[in-house]
């Protein structure tokens, strides 16, 4: 089992306007509504691979129960606790006709100690020494900046492989509980898109002790290393993009599928990219379907480095 582990999650609010005018009026063709946050996304492509997978999240009022009744009707186990107050937030993404995306998303309800403290309770009680959690995404307002690190350290303590999906400060405090595997990509971890800026990041995440690193350089591909010595880049491919959103969730999802079923390196790097590149066809923040991902899987051309 795959769990994810969403603290802030959302309702993504795709427009896809023709074309976007900024200061100007703008009619929009298509609307479409996803349960959303990096954890939730992740979850999403797992369960369109086949892999079991179960989404752990934060809910807040009205919103929350309609994330909730979203993920159970496409098939997702989920374990959520109900925040005391706020609402879950919604994220508005607005996709031209050449496939850029602009977001604009909300901050979210409050970090709640108590809520946070059921769920992780519930976590630790269901996973096993043979399962995989994701923890990814931005920290709830108002949340300790060592809320990862605190969590890591506690799933890990189970003898449970973690990995990590976050920025600033969160991912900093997380990578001193020396997560199994971090895949960020280059904004988050603050580089430049290019291999020589990823392999010096990833070198860091190493240096620390995480076997894995794991970085997504968008359109121009991906660095993957590990602790025995591998060292990998990935080139982007050229697709027609609809909408970047959640890209990176799906290679996570990739990575993490690999990791759950042992495959070699090469391969889990594969079908990440493969996740990613699909992902990045579908409309708002829909995942990848198994077949897409497939049909990625053998254009993916990875390099030695």
């Amino acid at each position: 089992m795959i769990y994810t582990l969403t603290l802030n999650p959302a309702i993504d609010v795709t427009y896809t306007a023709l074309p976007f005018m900024r200061g100007g009026l703008n009619r929009v063709k298509a609307i479409r509504r996803d349960p959303g946050g990096k954890g939730i996304n992740v979850s999403k492509t797992l369960r369109n691979l086949g892999e079991q997978t179960c989404a752990c999240f934060l809910s807040g009022g009205p919103a929350g129960r309609e994330l909730y009744d979203m993920l159970v009707a496409m098939d997702i186990q989920c374990i959520c606790a109900e925040i005391g107050t706020g609402n879950t937030r919604s994220n508005l993404k607005i996709v031209d006709t050449e496939g850029i995306t602009t977001e604009i998303n909300e901050e979210g309800p409050a970090f709640d100690f108590q809520a946070s403290a059921a769920i992780r309770k519930r976590l630790l009680e269901m996973v096993t020494i043979q399962d995989v959690v994701v923890i990814s995404g931005k920290i709830p307002p108002a949340a300790p900046n060592d809320i990862y690190r605190t969590i890591i350290r506690e799933i890990q303590h189970k003898g449970v492989k973690v990995i990590l999906d976050a920025s600033g400060e969160a991912l900093e405090n997380g990578l001193r509980s020396i997560p199994f595997a971090v895949k960020p990509n280059a904004a988050e971890v603050g580089i430049n898109e290019d291999v020589e800026s990823a392999l010096k990041a990833c070198y860091r995440f190493l240096s620390v002790g995480s076997s894995i690193a794991l970085i997504s350089l968008g359109e121009k591909g991906a660095v993957y290393c590990d602790r025995n010595g591998t060292r990998m880049y990935a080139e982007g491919m050229k697709v027609d993009v609809r909408c970047t959103t959640g890209c990176g969730d799906a290679m996570t999802a990739g990575l993490a599928y690999g990791i759950s079923i042992n495959l070699s390196p090469e391969d889990t790097f594969r079908i990440a990219c493969a996740c990613g590149t699909a992902a990045a066809l579908t409309d708002g923040t829909q995942a990848p379907s198994a077949g897409s991902i497939a049909g990625f899987e053998d254009k993916i051309r990875i390099t030695r480095i």
